[in-house]
């Protein structure tokens, strides 16, 4: 648990899921809606992989807030941990899992209705000055690999798939790749994650998740 506990206090709680599975159910075509999946009770349950094993991590949505804002929960099952909570961000025109609310509306765009491949978005965020803070600082960019993708998800085919690669200057052996649906967010992540070593160097491990399931 060292360094799934470690790397997920170190990423603005940004991270997520996704499992493979045939299946003959026909393709599910996004709706209306640009990004349907942010409704208040809407849940998707993992299985986290790394290089120490697996644990099981929830996600729900509990509530929204003014300003198009969400409340999520990120839970450790089984674990013994509080739940930890986050605060989306979508309205119909951009989605994001990294913002600062309530302390301020920061937040850093992920994807935008109509991106194409070869977008991106940039920002710059201060180190901590706090010693034990090692969360993802520096120059922060998000950048979209391929859009409108098709993918087999837990028995299901989306083809409304974005790729969404997420790299920081402050730590530049991490990265990880959002595979996201417009009709159902998050369906898969790969991603090198990090930690520190006796000697405070950093270390990088792979990082998978798979989605058991979710309730909508």
């Amino acid at each position: 648990m060292e360094h799934i506990n470690k790397f997920f206090l170190g990423l603005f709680a940004a991270i997520l899921f996704v499992a493979c599975k045939d299946s003959d159910k026909e393709p599910v075509l996004p709706t209306e809606q640009t990004f349907p999946f942010m409704k208040v009770g809407n849940q998707w349950n993992y299985v986290l992989k790394t290089d120490e094993g697996e644990t099981e991590i929830s996600y729900k949505i509990a509530d929204k807030t003014k300003e198009n804002y969400y409340k999520v929960m990120l839970d450790f099952v089984d674990s013994g941990l509080p739940a930890m909570e986050h605060y989306w961000f979508a309205d119909a025109t951009m989605f994001t899992m990294v913002t600062d609310w309530p302390d301020s509306p920061a937040k850093l765009t992920m994807l935008t209705k109509g991106c194409k491949v070869g977008d991106h978005w940039d920002y710059f965020v201060p180190a901590s000055l706090d010693p034990e803070d090692d969360e993802l600082s520096g120059n922060i960019r998000y950048k979209i690999l391929e859009a409108n993708v098709s993918m087999k998800i837990a028995g299901t085919t989306y083809t409304d798939v974005y790729t969404v690669h997420h790299t920081a200057s402050s730590h530049p052996g991490y990265y990880t790749n959002f595979f996201i649906s417009l009709l159902a967010g998050m369906l898969k992540a790969d991603a090198v994650g990090y930690t520190r070593d006796e000697n405070n160097e950093l270390v990088y491990f792979p990082v998978d998740w798979i989605l058991k399931s979710k309730n909508f």
